[in-house]
């Protein structure tokens, strides 16, 4: 009983890292759906607020985004739709996203996603796909890309992400890489989560170094030449049908041979299930 307690656990679990892992939000925190339907979901839909506050100590004025998100979950797999409101940079605009988590095959998932924006602080497309798969002895493993189109050539991302189960706690190690005029450049991150009694309720925290900004990257971070980011983040149920994420983290970058930057970020979101 243990043993089979123990291996459905595991398997909620891999559905729902697997699709944190693929969000590009993957620190938005707000696409927290599994790639197919629990047997103790009774709640496939779902609605979510965020806001996220960085504070770049007075290099620039901060950042502000909210993220409204609404998602379904199917046999085949979640949807999610969002809409993004961004302040930065003394303009505002809109950004719109869908995000797929397709159910392949056993163990076998995918990841889907395209925006689009009118506004300069986001790129005026954006697309990404990834497949995921579980391996022997708790592994899993995937491969993809990521693109944004900010006007000029299109930033490009080559990704993946290699994970490892041991008992209730989930480890993955995350690399970008990018090719570009100037050379190959690349970065790396570390993401260690503790779950809990189910994929909703979960602490964990995330190391991340590098020259190639992440897949939630703005326009004057493309040619930055070294970072460093830490974060802490959680996710527990409020209420019956009421979910509450958080997150806190430091970043520094160095941006060109004469700017660096440090910001603090927090953000904080509500996520309702019916």
């Amino acid at each position: 009983m243990r043993r089979r307690l123990a291996t459905s656990f595991r398997r909620r679990a891999l559905a729902v890292a697997v699709a944190l892992a693929a969000s590009f939000a993957s620190d938005t925190l707000t696409a927290q759906a599994t790639t197919g339907p629990r047997p103790d979901v009774v709640r496939p839909s779902s609605i979510g607020l965020d806001y996220t506050y960085q504070n770049f100590r007075g290099d620039i004025d901060p950042w502000h985004l909210v993220a409204l998100t609404a998602g379904r979950r199917t046999s085949r797999g979640s949807i999610i739709g969002r809409i993004n409101y961004a302040d930065r940079f003394a303009s505002d605009g809109v950004q719109v996203e869908a995000d797929a988590y397709p159910r392949l095959g056993d163990g076998l998932y995918a990841y889907l996603n395209l925006g689009y924006s009118r506004a300069s602080i986001f790129p005026g497309w954006r697309s990404g796909a990834e497949l995921f798969g579980s391996l022997p002895h708790a592994y899993e493993a995937s491969l993809g890309y990521r693109q944004l189109r900010f006007g000029g050539p299109p930033v490009t991302l080559l990704t993946g992400s290699v994970g490892k189960y041991v008992g209730n706690h989930w480890f993955s190690l995350r690399p970008y890489i990018r090719s570009k005029a100037t050379g190959t450049s690349g970065s790396a991150s570390f993401t260690a989560r503790r779950y809990f009694q189910d994929g909703d309720n979960w602490l964990g925290g995330r190391i991340g170094v590098g020259s190639t900004p992440g897949d939630q990257l703005v326009q004057d971070q493309t040619d930055r030449t070294s970072s460093f980011g830490a974060s802490i983040q959680g996710s527990r149920t409020v209420q019956a049908s009421l979910v509450g994420t958080w997150s806190a983290g430091y970043d520094s970058e160095q941006l060109g041979p004469r700017r660096a930057r440090t910001s603090l970020t927090v953000s904080t979101g509500l996520k309702y299930l019916f």
